[in-house]
């Protein structure tokens, strides 16, 4: 008896390591792709045509794909509460980031001539449907975890934060390269910027985003296929007395009248309040400051401190997501929701980003730009976003899943993808009126 108590030990040990393991690989194929570009700018800016102004361009492609939201969620309204269009479209959306990238890296430098310029046509329109998948997977992961024990939504949601973590890693592996200002062969007295090439080129970058992809596939088809799911309760859309009968949670019976008692309680977890509507307005603004605004002026902000600067702060700051999520597994209190929280977070997380955009308004002559202490500053504040508004995300995912199930994920999901497009839209349009400045890594600017 022992023995085979130990064995019973034992198996639901593996199996609970296994879980781990799958929901954490499964979270990877979330923002692998896109965060994996969005790493690359600093390399792909000093050698493309568009310069500074590819993060605008590449943010509103890849918001653009906020399209792919929309057509699952009129998918859903279709089917009505029916979950039967997750598993294919995971399927679509791992096809298509495995294959992507491939494709990515024989043509990301091509040029096409279109309207009087040429253009990174290609870098476009492919990292438009890198995006399309990610964007979309914020509406069918999310419910896909929610047929599973809630347990495993903290590991899911650390498994995608090593959708921002892996592509960080291998962009401090890979180096952002060395800048140097040289004379112009025709005019020595004008000094031109000469860029060295990092450890490994983009190519073999772009290669290793689509193993990750196939690996983060073979988890899914394994937590489909293998991993135990949960009864949720069917709606049944019968008239009020069946309804009543089904949310019956207590039957006493007392003896001595032979009556029978019944207490009524309500357990829709579908229901939205005011308070989570107002929480879900406040997922819709951090989502428009955290994933629309700040990725596309990037370059604007952190680009007049240095290259290094560039390239490091944005791998820094892909680093916030999965720190908080580790911190939300080992302290969970610290991740209740309450109004006070939220409120504070939001403000906070706000007024930083107010200084963020500030730097890349005033570029070329951002704030203490000629100062040492400048760059610090400009981290920092990046910084604090991501962590303030991660923290955010973290707390009010959970907050969905325990009060609105499904739908508040879906949700959720949506807004965040609508937040980001608004964003993105917003810093397009902004650049494309010439708001924002470059500024040369060899010139001299008087900005005192």
């Amino acid at each position: 008896m022992e023995g085979h108590k130990k064995s019973t030990t034992q198996t639901k040990k593996s199996r609970k390591i296994i879980g781990h393991v799958l929901f954490l690989l499964f979270g990877i194929g979330t923002w692998l792709n896109l965060n994996g570009i969005w790493i690359e700018l600093p390399l792909l800016i000093p050698r493309l045509s568009e310069g500074w102004g590819l993060s605008p361009q590449l943010g509103m492609a890849s918001n653009i794909a906020n399209i792919g939201p929309v057509i699952i969620a009129l998918i859903r309204h279709i089917i009505g509460e029916s979950s039967a269009y997750e598993v294919p479209s995971i399927c679509v959306i791992y096809i298509v980031g495995i294959t992507v990238p491939i494709i990515l890296s024989f043509t990301w430098f091509k040029q096409v001539y279109i309207f009087g310029t040429n253009r990174s046509l290609y870098l476009l329109v492919l990292g438009f449907f890198l995006a399309l998948v990610n964007c979309t997977s914020s509406v069918t992961y999310l419910p896909f975890v929610n047929r599973f024990d809630p347990k495993w939504l903290n590991i899911y949601f650390a498994g995608e934060s090593l959708s921002s973590l892996l592509p960080a890693i291998l962009g401090l592996l890979q180096g952002v390269g060395r800048s140097d200002c040289i004379p112009s062969l025709t005019n020595p007295s004008i000094l031109i910027e000469k860029t060295y090439p990092p450890r490994f080129s983009i190519e073999v970058y772009l290669f290793c985003l689509s193993v990750l992809m196939c690996v983060s596939f073979i988890a899914f088809l394994l937590l489909w296929k293998t991993q135990p799911k949960i009864d949720k309760p069917v709606k049944n859309p019968e008239p009020v007395q069946e309804t009543l009968l089904e949310e019956i949670t207590k039957v006493e019976v007392a003896h001595t009248n032979e009556e029978i008692k019944i207490e009524v309680v309500n357990t829709n977890e579908e229901k939205f309040t005011k308070q989570t509507i107002a929480y879900l307005a406040i997922i819709l603004w951090t989502s428009i400051l955290l994933i629309g605004c700040i990725p596309s002026i990037n370059s604007f902000s952190l680009n007049p401190y240095g290259a290094a600067t560039f390239h490091y702060v944005i791998i820094m700051c892909q680093c916030c997501y999965p720190l908080v999520s580790f911190i939300s597994t080992q302290y969970p209190k610290l991740f209740t929701v309450t109004t006070v929280r939220i409120i504070i977070a939001t403000s906070l997380g706000t007024l930083a980003f107010i200084y963020i955009m500030m730097t890349a308004f005033l570029s070329p002559c951002s704030p203490f730009v000629d100062e040492a202490y400048g760059k610090y500053i400009v981290a920092i504040m990046w910084i604090f976003v991501y962590l303030i508004f991660y923290y955010e995300r973290v707390a009010l995912g959970n907050y969905m899943n325990s009060t609105s199930g499904h739908r508040g994920l879906f949700w959720y999901g949506l807004l965040t993808q609508a937040g980001a497009f608004t964003g993105a839209v917003l810093i397009f349009a902004l650049n494309a009126y010439g708001i924002f400045k470059e500024r040369s890594f060899c010139g001299k600017y008087n900005c005192s």
